[in-house]
């Protein structure tokens, strides 16, 4: 059967559009195969409510045309599931029927109906119709997509003003009061050897925040989607290396030992080198800085699936029986990380990786860091020129 009325198409939309007719009327719904179907348009049909819902929950349509009184499940009924299910709650759908009671136009948008036409179908009339249906619902979902995007974005500035403010509070305290010390000459004259700790003092909180406006910058970057990897592929071991070079080990309780386990010199890791080296030693600065840590062991290894697989273990040993410092846990380990933990996630889960951190039965905490097996290789094999 032609769709043509004509030399035209009596369906005048011309995108790609999938259509569901569901009545019981067979000749209608081969009318609405003749009048609604054009080259990009498709029209299948279902004689009851559900039928139609088993074709719905097995194949995806643009829209569904709906008669009101069918045997087994009704039009009503139909919808009503349609709208109670998260699949189908922007599905548009257009009701169809011979009455023209109010009461039936009511609750036919009372349910969720898009729009509602009774019969006879005036065929073009609908084909407008549902022109203006598909291309509505195509414009409230771009809308409701873009509110859900500025919605995301205002939580993220809002969080990222909390995080500045928190972020820059100690460094700049520190750096204003070391440098009222100095000018108010608080231990003598210029040129005392304290005023050279307090130098020091302002440098390393100078560069603190530095490195907290860095880490600000590139996280914003990270959840608002536009930071892209610059991967190449990196032995392990420099990824180690680079990740706890210049962890400080001094903290306000005393020394805290960091033992790097040598990971396989045969491994290739392929990553953004920066990005995840300082996303490993975000962490290890937060083992290292919790409270009543002692000892912090580091290692990277291969796990059963082929993925790589770092380990960093918070410890504090006991003695005596007795721990010389607090309890070491996952909150003590926790506190004082400020964004670290958010950014070190967003950069590991950026390589399709996951961060999972978890108290150690035998005390302790632990951060372990799961990258996928498509991203370890073993070293590049030397050519035959390369080997002579």
């Amino acid at each position: 059967m032609s769709g043509k009325i004509g030399d035209r198409w009596s369906f005048v939309l011309d995108e790609e559009t999938k259509i569901l007719f569901v009545d019981d009327d067979l000749i209608l719904a081969e009318f609405a195969k003749v009048h609604l179907s054009t080259p990009s348009t498709t029209v299948e049909s279902a004689q009851d409510g559900e039928a139609a819902w088993e074709r719905l929950c097995q194949s995806s349509f643009s829209l569904v045309l709906l008669d009101i009184e069918m045997p087994k499940l009704d039009g009503f009924g139909l919808l009503e599931r349609l709208r109670s299910d998260p699949r189908f709650v922007q599905l548009p759908v257009v009701m169809l029927t011979g009455r023209e009671d109010i009461a039936s136009i009511d609750r036919a948008f009372q349910l969720g109906a898009n729009s509602f036409i009774n019969k006879p179908i005036n065929w073009r009339q609908l084909s407008y119709a549902l022109r203006y249906v598909l291309r509505t619902t195509r414009i409230e979902a771009e809308l409701t997509r873009e509110r859900s995007r500025s919605d995301e974005l205002l939580k993220l500035t809002n969080n990222l003003l909390s995080l500045i403010r928190l972020e820059s509070r100690t460094p700049l305290s520190a750096i204003i009061g070391f440098c009222d010390c100095i000018k108010q000459e608080i231990d003598g004259p210029i040129g005392a050897p304290s005023y050279l700790t307090y130098a020091e003092q302002i440098d390393a909180a100078a560069r603190q925040l530095q490195d907290n406006f860095l880490d600000l910058v590139q996280y914003a970057q990270l959840t608002s989607g536009s930071a892209k990897l610059s991967e190449d592929e990196y032995p392990v071991s420099k990824l180690m290396d680079a990740a706890v070079s210049g962890v400080p080990t001094q903290t306000a309780a005393g020394t805290v030992e960091v033992l790097v386990g040598k990971p396989s010199a045969n491994l290739y890791l392929t990553c953004d080198l920066m990005w995840l080296a300082r996303a490993i030693r975000h962490l290890v600065q937060a083992a290292v800085g919790g409270a009543g840590v002692t000892e912090v062991d580091i290692t990277m290894s291969l796990i059963s699936d082929g993925g790589l697989k770092t380990a960093i273990v918070a410890k504090a040993p006991a003695t005596g029986g007795v721990q010389s410092r607090p309890p070491v846990s996952l909150e003590s380990v926790r506190h004082g990380m400020g964004i670290g933990v958010s950014f070190a996630r967003c950069v590991i889960e950026l390589h399709q990786g996951e961060l999972i951190m978890e108290n150690r039965p035998e005390g302790g905490a632990v951060m372990n860091i799961y990258l996928p097996a498509r991203r370890v290789q073993p070293a590049p094999q030397a050519t035959s020129n390369e080997a002579a």
